[in-house]
C-alpha cells in the first residue's frame, strides 16, 4: 500500500498544472544553479534568508556567510548542476524542494562529479522566496537497466 501511496504523490505533480508559486520556486531554484555556476553572488546574497546555511554531506553546518564566500572567492566552480526528479511541495509561506542535482566542477582546484539528494527549504517573506535551509547528501550513481531511471 505504501508503495502504491508513493508513486501516485510522485505522479501527481506532473498531473496536476503548476501554480504561480510552484513554477517561481522551480524558475528560483534553476537560477540558483546557474549562479552557483556564474558565482553570482549578489543573487545569493539576495535568495538567500538572513539565517541561511546548509548541512553538508560530512555533518557539518555551513552558514550564510561563509557558503557566499566559498563562491566570492571561487572555491567552489560548478561548471554544470543538473537537477532531475524535482518536486516542489508547498506549506502556506514555506516550500519544500527535494531533487537530485548531479554537479561536475572543482573544489578549493579538486575537479570531479557528484550526485546529491537535496532537500531545500524556502519560505515566502515580504512577497518573495528566500532560501532558509539546504541538506545534500551523496547517491551512488549505478547506471540504470535501459528504460529505468535512477
Amino acid at each position: 500500500m505504501l508503495a502504491i501511496l508513493l508513486a501516485l504523490a510522485a505522479a501527481a505533480p506532473a498531473a496536476v498544472p503548476a501554480s504561480p508559486d510552484e513554477r517561481e520556486i522551480v524558475r528560483l531554484e534553476l537560477a540558483w544553479r546557474q549562479a552557483r555556476i556564474d558565482g553570482d553572488t549578489a543573487f545569493l546574497e539576495r535568495f538567500y534568508a538572513p539565517e541561511f546555511h546548509v548541512h553538508t554531506e560530512d555533518g557539518r553546518r555551513v552558514d550564510r556567510a561563509d557558503d557566499i564566500g566559498l563562491f566570492a572567492r571561487r572555491d567552489i566552480r560548478p561548471e554544470t548542476i543538473k537537477p532531475s526528479a524535482m518536486i516542489v511541495q508547498l506549506y502556506g509561506d514555506a516550500a519544500l524542494v527535494t531533487g537530485i542535482d548531479d554537479i561536475v566542477g572543482s573544489y578549493k582546484g579538486h575537479r570531479g562529479s557528484t550526485h546529491y539528494r537535496f532537500a531545500d527549504m524556502l519560505v515566502r517573506r515580504d512577497g518573495r522566496w528566500q532560501l532558509v535551509l539546504q541538506q545534500a547528501t551523496p547517491v551512488p550513481v549505478t547506471p540504470a537497466p535501459s528504460g529505468e531511471a535512477r
